[in-house]
């Protein structure tokens, strides 16, 4: 690691293990950017990639889902000369989705894993909310109620937009419609949780089982609205040509 910060040197040490849960190998360098690989080896598992993030080595041997022969050259690094380093949260959060999709990816998906996780953060936002307005300051409950909801959403809406769908992050204006309809899709399935769960329980359902699955029902259909509605993917955008500058020019 040469001349490297201890705090980066233990941050890749922490990489490097995480990432034996997923690949078969026990690769030096796993999240290296400077390989070469086997034409037939790519063939072979080029249709399981995940894609996420720029940890491709990671993903391939992943993918691979048996040991890989492989031959390593050491080399030592170097303190950075020119640019600037593209380690950030974020990058983070790709390797943490990558690794997750290898494990879970084949039985569900990735995406809405993070869209729970943030979901149950949104609710401890929600509870420690409704308990400073109604225990600390007073508040009556049913308005104290209604301004958690309201900063839990908004929560979950951030938090969303900056991990499970930071390929599609929303910014300047567009962050602002797609809060507001972000609040509509959830709202309805807030509806669509109530209704579901009462029905369960006049059922002959035991409460905390109506619950649960009243909470199921509404997760999927918030993931997919907001999929659909608030993060939706163009497709006229995706597929538009980039122009070139005169720098890019052949």
């Amino acid at each position: 690691m040469g001349g490297f910060a201890k705090d980066r040197v233990a941050l890749s040490g922490l990489g490097k293990r995480l990432s034996r849960t997923v690949a078969k190998c026990n690769l030096s360098d796993p999240m290296s950017g400077f390989f070469i690989v086997d034409r037939r080896f790519f063939d072979e598992v080029v249709y399981r990639l995940s894609g996420v993030g720029f940890k491709i080595l990671v993903d391939l041997v992943a993918s691979a889902g048996r040991p890989v022969r492989f031959a390593e050259v050491p080399y030592t690094f170097r303190n950075r000369e020119r640019g600037e380093s593209k380690l950030d949260i974020n990058v983070g959060l790709e390797y943490l989705q990558l690794l997750l999709d290898k494990v879970i990816g084949r039985f569900v998906p990735t995406r809405f894993v993070l869209f729970v996780m943030v979901g149950a953060l949104g609710l401890c936002v929600h509870l420690a909310v409704l308990a400073v307005l109604f225990y600390a300051l007073g508040v009556d409950f049913r308005s104290a109620q209604a301004a958690a909801t309201l900063v839990a959403m908004t929560f979950n809406f951030l938090v969303n937009n900056v991990t499970t769908f930071r390929d599609r992050r929303l910014r300047g204006a567009r962050l602002v419609t797609g809060l507001l309809v972000y609040y509509v899709a959830c709202a309805i399935g807030a509806i669509t949780n109530l209704s579901f769960a009462e029905f369960l329980f006049h059922a002959g359902l035991p409460w905390y089982l109506a619950g649960l699955l009243g909470m199921a029902v509404s997760s999927v259909w918030n993931y997919g609205a907001n999929v659909i509605l608030t993060w939706r993917r163009s497709v006229q955008h995706s597929m538009r040509p980039k122009r070139l500058g005169k720098s890019e020019g052949l």
